[in-house]
């Protein structure tokens, strides 16, 4: 196995970012440990939720949105640190929860689009009844995301799934991981293709198939996996870290400003937390 960072990320998922080369939607391979209740890792998004909150009702739109992202973000991170429990019904309140502030985003967002709009006169009633359908529509496509997140039938990919098919997909890519630790990456690969088969945007098999091909030396396709991982997942900040950090290993100096780029896509339009060692390399 090589000893780079790349691969020491694998040796123990939940070391610090400082530390990791890639971020790896997988959760402690320490079975042994006890699982907190998810009330408890759910507090930081919670708390997030709540300042948010407080600052749309002060008015403070921008301020709220971030805060909102921010939350985005720490929901993505407890999804993607916890898959065996992601797509079960106790991880239904992480899927409202996202629903509401994807819904609260685009509510705070068409109203400050509107208030900074210049004022549709009281007698031009066919601009009025365009913004009302347009308000209703927003309304409409809240109301349905939460209906869906309610409904416990999406996993945290997006798509429908059925407990058999979430049970395969969790040992196909715990497998995968272990085939990519022991560096057979044609037998990772291949996991992760029947993974991609049945999901084509799988967040996490996505992620490791950019590292099967980072270390068969194909950084081109590498880069490819990982710009339609960003397409698929544009809310989730680990694609663009992912990339910021693969540019960095293979492009040097000459790639320091996209992968600037992507890293602060990361931050600015996910939310993502700053990232002492992307930050380092950028310098």
């Amino acid at each position: 196995m090589k000893a780079n960072a790349t691969l020491a990320v694998l040796a123990a998922v939940a070391v610090t970012a400082a530390n990791a080369s890639w971020y790896w939607p997988f959760g402690s391979d320490d079975d042994e440990k006890e699982k907190p209740r998810l009330s408890e890792i759910m507090e930081p998004a919670s708390l997030l939720i709540d300042s948010a909150s407080d600052l749309a009702d002060d008015g403070k739109i921008r301020e709220a949105v971030a805060e909102y992202r921010k939350a985005l973000a720490e929901l993505d991170r407890i999804e993607l640190e916890n898959p065996d429990r992601a797509e079960t019904d106790e991880f239904a309140t992480v899927r409202n929860k996202r629903a509401y502030v994807n819904a609260a985003i685009d509510a705070l967002l068409l109203n400050e689009a509107r208030t900074s709009a210049k004022a549709v006169a009281v007698t031009d009633t066919t601009a009025l009844e365009r913004k009302y359908a347009s308000e209703k529509a927003a309304r409409a496509a809240g109301d349905r995301a939460a209906a869906e997140a309610r409904s416990g039938s999406q996993g945290a990919s997006g798509v429908r799934t059925d407990p058999a098919a979430a049970a395969a997909r969790r040992a196909n890519l715990a497998k995968a991981v272990e085939l990519f630790k022991n560096g057979d990456y044609d037998a990772a690969d291949a996991r992760l293709a029947a993974i991609l088969a049945a999901n084509p945007s799988d967040c996490g098999a996505m992620n490791l198939r950019a590292a099967v091909l980072a270390e068969r030396g194909d950084a081109v396709a590498a880069e490819r996996v990982l710009l339609q991982l960003i397409r698929a997942n544009p809310r989730s900040y680990h694609g663009y870290y992912n990339l910021a950090r693969l540019i960095l290993k293979t492009r040097g100096e000459e790639g320091k400003a996209a992968a600037a780029r992507y890293y602060e896509s990361g931050r600015d339009i996910c939310g993502g937390p700053v990232d002492p060692d992307i930050e380092e390399r950028l310098r």
